[in-house]
């Protein structure tokens, strides 16, 4: 069990130097291809609509100006890119088979261009770091696991903590079912699993809640079963990050806003917990 098509999210800063080291890795563990998608805003086709809107053209000494910035853009992430290859001694560049990273051009309509490039995508990786960057409002991440479906690994740290303690937070909902399904690999990658269940967070509607149906999948796939851990705290999100900082957990696999998003943005919620636990284990998030 392998991830073959991995995409990572760049979008041109700092932040970047997670997403592509985590990238990499996989993609050397994995015998996989790595494909980096350039996400940063398109400011210059911004500012061109906004001005044909009030009437008032850009210069053209104003519209080379931004696109000299996102030519900047570019070449960045490609450095970083190469660099992040580098590292492992992957291949980068376009070819045949991987392991190997390659990097897209930038999309003049970056959303369109992450519905195209996803279709197929076995896992997304994107930095924490990039989430809660300046001007991240979210869209992204909830384009990639609301509309196109994908497990999406948010990473911290360093990937090589992704071969210690795996945590798979458990209530037998169809979005953690999805979670399991998309984490296999790295759950397989793990050198232990336990189950974290929560008794707030315990019942999920037509779920097979009790942990004895998901350790029969896992053994059916050749990785072994968790050992069962209950947690408690004041909410379900407080309980399983407790969870994870207790038993030093370096990833975390769960569903994301199983409840109504809207209900979920207006009081918190678990998904909310996990993203805001940013010192904590990458996660592994699928709706």
């Amino acid at each position: 069990m392998s991830y073959k098509l991995i995409m990572a999210l760049a979008g041109g800063g700092p932040e970047d130097a997670v997403t592509l080291a985590f990238a990499a890795a996989l993609a050397v563990q994995h015998d996989a291809v790595a494909h980096v998608l350039p996400i940063h805003p398109d400011a210059a086709l911004d500012l061109v609509a906004l001005g044909l809107t009030l009437g008032a053209p850009l210069s053209p000494e104003v519209t080379q100006a931004l696109s000299e910035a996102q030519r900047d853009c570019q070449a960045r992430i490609d450095s970083a890119a190469r660099a992040a290859a580098a590292d492992v001694d992957l291949v980068f560049g376009e070819g045949e088979g991987g392991p190997r990273m390659v990097v897209h051009p930038h999309s003049v309509m970056p959303a369109e261009g992450l519905a195209r490039a996803l279709v197929l995508a076995d896992l997304v990786v994107v930095s924490q770091d990039y989430l809660g960057g300046p001007g991240r409002d979210g869209r992204v991440l909830g384009q990639v696991l609301l509309d196109q479906r994908a497990p999406v690994l948010i990473a911290r740290g360093k990937p090589d903590r992704l071969s210690g303690r795996v945590a798979i937070a458990w209530n037998g909902s169809v979005e953690a079912g999805r979670a399991v399904h998309g984490a296999l690999p790295l759950i397989a990658m793990g050198s232990d699993l336990i189950l974290l269940q929560s008794p707030r967070g315990a019942v999920a509607p037509n779920g097979a809640t009790g942990m004895t149906p998901l350790n029969d999948w896992l053994r059916l796939h050749g990785v072994g079963t968790g050992r069962p851990v209950p947690v408690s705290g004041p909410s379900a999100g407080e309980a399983l990050i407790k969870g994870t900082r207790d038993h030093d957990v370096g990833l975390l696999v769960a569903g994301a806003w199983g409840h109504s998003r809207l209900r979920e943005a207006i009081f918190g919620g678990a998904t909310r917990a996990f993203l805001d636990d940013v010192d904590g284990p990458s996660l592994l998030l699928a709706h």
